[in-house]
Parts: C-alpha cells; structure tokens; sequence
C-alpha cells in the first residue's frame, strides 16, 4: 500500500497581507509573492503560522536598524538551519533588483547590515553581480556594516546573494 504525504502551505488572507504595501514583509524565495503587513506583530503572526523564522536579514542601514528597511530570507525547503550542502536552494535571490525592503526601497545595491540566524550553520554569501556571478564574499557570522566587515568594495554592492 503506498502513502502519499501531503504539505499544507497556509497562506495570508487579504486582511492579513497586502502585497508589496506593509512595511514588514517575507518573501517566499520558492518563488511565490512576497507577503507585506502592517505591523510586526502581524508578520511574526503570519511566520509563526508557516513555522517561518528568517535564516537571513538584511538591512538598508548600518547597525542592523529597521528603522532604515528590511528584508526577512526564509528557507525554500521551510527549515530553521542549513544543512552541509552549499547549493543556492536554501534561500537565495539572484536579482536583489527584483526584491524591496520594508520601506519599498529597492534592495540591490542598498545591504549595509545583515544577520544570520543564530544557531542554523548558515553561511551567507554575497556577489556584487546578479546570477551568483561577480566578486563575492562568504561569512557565517553577523555582519553590522559591510564596509567594516567586507571593505569599501561591498558596502552597499550586493546585487545577489545565497544562503548555504
């Protein structure tokens, strides 16, 4: 006899999400839309329901300010670590063009701050071209000004980036 297994993906009700207009949003890199809230209660909410928690945050300031923009990178495959294969399926955008931060502004060429969830195992890596190509750097640590961490080069350049 065989068993099928079934997953459920809730997604938000209009109440709960308007696309690309709250400024606390979570893009879902399967590629599905980015889903946008008011409030970040509401976001926390709406994760906790997917079981979603950001392996990597992003920031259009130094210092990891969200006040300045954010952009929350959830795992694909739904899981709160990363595993030993460094492929770019675990969350990954190779056009930070296509992507904005909580404020609407555009992320590429923007990230001055960035944290990875504590405890994953996740590496994070930046190219300063879009489709993982280009100059890149890799760190597993948080990063609270990329000009400090990376040198001039990187601060404000990232135009892809994966987590692995």
């Amino acid at each position: 006899m065989a068993v099928a297994a079934a997953t459920l993906l809730v997604l938000p009700t209009t109440a709960e999400a308007r696309a690309a207009s709250g400024a606390y949003c979570v893009q879902d890199l399967a590629g599905g839309p980015a889903a946008c809230f008011a409030t970040e209660g509401a976001l926390d909410s709406y994760q906790a329901k997917l079981s979603l928690s950001p392996l990597l945050t992003v920031f259009d300031g130094t210092g990891w300010s969200g006040a300045s923009g954010y952009l929350n990178f959830a795992s694909a495959y739904g899981r709160t670590y990363c595993d030993a294969a460094k492929d770019t399926n675990e969350a990954s955008e190779g056009n930070l063009g296509v992507r904005q931060f909580s404020t609407g502004f555009p992320v590429a060429g923007r990230i001055s701050s960035y944290v990875i969830k504590a405890g994953s195992g996740c590496f994070v890596t930046f190219w300063n071209q879009t489709g993982f190509n280009g100059n890149g750097v890799t760190w597993n640590q948080n990063c609270d000004d990329m000009a400090r961490c990376f040198g001039r080069d990187f601060d404000n350049s990232a135009r892809s980036l994966a987590v692995t």
